[in-house]
């Protein structure tokens, strides 16, 4: 009988894909892999709402003696203005409550300013390469080191959500790439945002969730035309209908578009309004919960038990 000699094969390590642990681990410095970034936050029909209420608050010129009325409808929300940011038509504001704080962009205005920016679509190349609007980037440069200091003195244990419509939503996204550290930021919504990068900036934001709303047959998220832009995170496509569909079909959506401007051509422009936007968001959030609703009053029903509690925008508890 022939006796097989223990002799391990050469490159069984490779094989078995066993990492080198001195090389990815090291005792003294994992504190950076253990920090986990807790903050970030899933999408939610309610939260998509209540973003698009805050982008459609950015458009109220609280540097034109407005704060009081803004100050106003965020309490309405259950927040409180912190502060605005306004240079040379480009404006945002800062608001927070107990849970969390709103870094909303107001987007494009009469204003030549904003019109300019939003025609300004040469690509401009930032630190890491990337290629985005040479537009959206000077704007946004102009309140960023603002910015940057007042959410610096909010608590770190603040999550932030930053949203914006049209140019704003653009704005909101070049802050999810510049704004530090970024394991602060909980999500960014936007409403109607046109593209604003290349591929190569794309790819910037997969640490950040941004959740795009789009309407069936809003133009403005389908420009630029060509030169290498590319539209950045997961879509939430509202249809004709009111439904939200996540990521659908692109063919169905481009021949869903296709027909609205064929059949209505105003409707591509009317539809592009933040207006429209929160009134679907919020027929779509309270019919999810409807649904939440019955279904746990169903539940209760089947198994003899109490309908679940669910907490309140102002963070107590309510049915």
């Amino acid at each position: 009988m022939r006796v097989l000699s223990a002799v391990k094969p050469v490159g069984l390590d490779i094989v078995m894909n066993k990492p080198n642990r001195s090389k990815y681990y090291d005792s003294n410095h994992n504190s950076s892999l253990l920090n986990l970034p807790v903050m970030r936050a899933a999408y939610s029909d309610r939260t998509a709402w209540l973003m698009a209420r805050c982008s459609e608050l950015a458009y109220v010129e609280f540097e034109a003696g407005q704060e009081q009325q803004l100050r106003d409808s965020l309490k309405e929300l259950g927040l409180e203005f912190v502060r605005g940011f306004s240079r040379d038509a480009t404006c945002a504001c800062l608001a927070r409550n107990d849970r969390f704080a709103v870094l909303a962009f107001r987007g494009t205005t009469q204003d030549y300013r904003n019109i300019l920016t939003d025609m300004d679509i040469r690509f401009y190349r930032d630190k890491s390469g990337a290629r985005i609007s040479d537009g959206f980037s000077k704007a946004y440069a102009l309140v960023q080191d603002d910015i940057a200091a007042a959410v610096g003195a909010l608590a770190v244990s603040l999550p932030l959500y930053i949203t914006g419509h049209s140019l704003g939503g653009a704005l909101a996204v070049i802050a999810s790439t510049r704004i530090q550290p970024s394991d602060r930021i909980a999500a960014c919504y936007t409403y109607g945002c046109p593209r604003v990068g290349t591929g190569e900036f794309a790819s910037q934001l997969w640490k950040v969730p941004v959740y795009r709303q789009v309407h069936s047959s809003d133009i403005v998220p389908r420009v630029p035309f060509g030169f290498g832009y590319r539209q950045a995170g997961d879509l939430r496509y509202i249809e004709r209908s009111g439904a939200l569909i996540e990521d659908p079909n692109s063919i169905g959506l481009f021949f869903s578009f296709v027909l609205s401007l064929v059949t209505n051509f105003k409707r591509v422009f009317e539809n592009h309004r933040i207006a429209g936007y929160v009134a679907s968001l919020q027929d779509w959030a309270l019919y999810r919960l409807k649904l939440d609703k019955d279904m746990q009053a169903a539940y209760a029903a089947a198994h003899g038990s109490a309908p679940a509690k669910t907490l309140s925008s102002s963070g107590s508890v309510a049915h």
